[in-house]
């Protein structure tokens, strides 16, 4: 009886995850690695890409140079907020972010953050925000800049 219960439970819980897809981003707020306060609403006009990651996860890192690539290349169309969901230690994750000259915004694990565009499976989990806000899709595991740039272009 608690195995039907589990799975009847996670297919809840996947069923709502789905159903947001293509909805209204809720807006919420977040501190970045350094105190600013940011909103979601902040960057209304152009495509968000909203990446879950941890500085222990392999296909997370291998997905920097994308991320960092659209980051500076699609600057006037497209903001990277990079939110760690590894409960890095803000000193560490800084030093991290030097060594590897990562370009875009990057968040420390909050309550704000975590599911607030959805339950997370397992990191890397990207989203793609539209720039009238709309969550347009939802990527589990590494992306590449070919993914990304069907969006932006």
């Amino acid at each position: 009886m608690k195995k039907i219960q589990w799975i009847l439970g996670c297919f809840i819980l996947m069923f709502c995850s789905i159903a947001n897809a293509g909805g209204q981003a809720p807006d919420f707020s977040f501190r970045d690695i350094d105190g600013k306060q940011h909103r979601l609403s902040d960057y209304r006009g152009k495509w968000v890409i909203v990446n879950y990651w941890s500085m222990e996860c392999g296909p997370c890192l291998q997905e920097i140079p994308a991320l960092k690539g659209i980051a500076q290349r699609y600057r006037n169309k497209a903001v990277v907020l990079g939110m760690d969901a590894g409960e890095t230690p803000v000193a560490r994750m800084k030093q991290f972010m030097r060594q590897r000259g990562i370009n875009y915004t990057v968040a420390p694990t909050q309550d704000s953050t975590m599911f607030a565009l959805g339950l997370i499976y397992g990191v890397p989990t990207t989203y793609i925000i539209s720039p009238n806000g709309q969550i347009v899709d939802t990527h589990m595991g590494a992306v590449t800049t070919q993914q990304l740039l069907r969006y932006i272009k």
